[in-house]
């Protein structure tokens, strides 16, 4: 909580520990799933990126949205509620990426067994895969987001003592768009260019995606489940 105090500006401040969050921690955190998902729907760089993009908006929602309820309600962080929000985010999030992973591997699987399929069929599934808003890696973020990472706590405690109601909204998304200016941009990009290297492996590289977030997915049920 020391740079939230440190600099004069609260917004300012947000920011630059969004940005430190970002660069340190959410790159590690995050990763796994943007990895898992490009590599599920097969996208190239420019793609990838829009990707990655679209998750990170998902990300800054969930952080306004936390930030929202707070100036709306002022809700006071104690150790109980804090525990029980965190074990339900897990659990939506659980939810989330394993059933976008079991959808992975069953489109996959699909696909593949469609030897004879028409070419309006497959033009049409390459459209949709190049849509520009894809509301199932934006959930994935969304739900990622909702769990309160370490260095948000500052900012949400912060926002919710010591300053005027609205501003709680501000400050979360401030500091949410600093987290979106990270590396992951460019390693998104960089993943599905390289995945796109090796078209023959192309079915064992989705289902590989789909099994990454299945596991993130049970992952995240365990957490929820063993949490104290």
């Amino acid at each position: 909580m020391s740079l939230m105090t440190e600099i004069s500006n609260p917004f300012i401040a947000s920011f630059a520990l969004g940005l430190f969050s970002g660069l340190v921690f959410c790159t590690s955190a995050c990763l796994p799933y943007i990895t898992g998902y490009i590599a599920g729907i097969g996208s190239g760089f420019r793609k990838s990126v829009l990707i990655t993009a679209t998750y990170n908006g998902g990300r800054i929602t969930a952080y306004a949205s936390i930030g929202l309820a707070i100036s709306i309600t002022k809700l006071s962080i104690g150790e109980a509620f804090f525990s029980s929000y965190q074990n339900y985010a897990l659990a939506a999030l659980g939810a989330v990426s394993t059933t976008i992973g079991l959808n992975m591997i069953y489109k996959s699987k699909k696909h593949a067994s469609c030897v004879s399929c028409p070419t309006s069929a497959v033009a049409t599934a390459s459209t949709q895969s190049g849509r520009i808003f894809d509301p199932q890696v934006f959930l994935l973020g969304l739900t990622r987001g909702l769990i309160v990472c370490p260095l948000i706590t500052p900012v949400l405690v912060y926002s919710a003592t010591t300053i005027a109601p609205t501003d709680s909204f501000f400050l979360a998304t401030l500091f949410g768009v600093g987290t979106a200016v990270s590396p992951l941009l460019l390693i998104g990009g960089v993943t599905g260019w390289l995945l796109n290297k090796a078209p023959l492996f192309r079915k064992w590289i989705s289902i590989a995606g789909g099994l990454t977030l299945i596991g993130l997915g049970i992952n995240a049920f365990v957490n929820a489940a063993t949490a104290s």
